[in-house]
């Protein structure tokens, strides 16, 4: 395992401040069952206020036990948030990568996955444990992506529910796609990915 340092703010304290925490690459796949077995029932509470709210969770049905298999072989390779030894994000890349929309001729990373802990998604009234998780996955996405020489760029299929996320971390939406279940694609443009670099590291 690699890990390096990252902070996360801590909606907890009064005012909010900002924590320690780590990045870990490579993260074990036989922890994911344990991953789970916390997230279930924490991701069965978010789904419960969802419906409250009339829009019921798009994610619900996710498994990360199921996944195991995938980075035990190699196909899926794994990085977490981890704070106070509590995983508090984590992301999958496809080993094999996607040709780039943005950029004919090249190549992209491609996330197969990404998710929060469900006690920091903020939904139903609920304010968010901490907040940073899922721009710090964006993030270790671009470094895995620098670091296969692929120059930033990153590609993923997003659930409707997560559009406004990508959007907001200005990936470029590039319609449906009628081959992935019509969810719609996004990716980065090398220099906006690079920008997001250069914003993360100044922190």
């Amino acid at each position: 395992m690699e890990e390096y340092a990252v902070g996360l703010l801590d909606n907890r304290a009064q005012p909010p401040r900002n924590v320690s925490a780590k990045m870990v690459r490579s993260f074990p796949a036989d922890k994911l069952s344990e991953v789970e077995a916390l997230w279930s029932p924490a991701r069965q509470e978010v789904a419960i206020r969802r419906e409250l709210d009339g829009e019921p969770i798009e994610h619900g049905h996710w498994d990360w036990k199921r996944k195991t298999e995938q980075a035990k072989n190699g196909a899926t390779l794994l990085s977490a948030v981890v704070m106070e030894n509590e995983v508090q994000g984590l992301i999958g890349v496809s080993a094999k990568p996607r040709s780039s929309v943005l950029h004919p001729g090249k190549d992209a990373l491609y996330v197969d996955y990404l998710e929060v802990a469900p006690w920091n998604l903020g939904v139903g009234g609920a304010k968010p444990r901490h907040s940073g998780a899922g721009t710090l996955l964006m993030v270790e996405a671009v470094l895995l992506s620098e670091a296969r020489q692929m120059g930033g760029r990153v590609g993923l299929h997003s659930l409707s529910q997560a559009e406004s996320f990508y959007v907001s971390r200005r990936m470029t939406r590039l319609g449906s796609d009628p081959d992935y279940y019509d969810l719609a694609y996004f990716e980065y443009y090398e220099a906006v990915a690079m920008e997001l670099l250069a914003r993360a590291r100044k922190k």
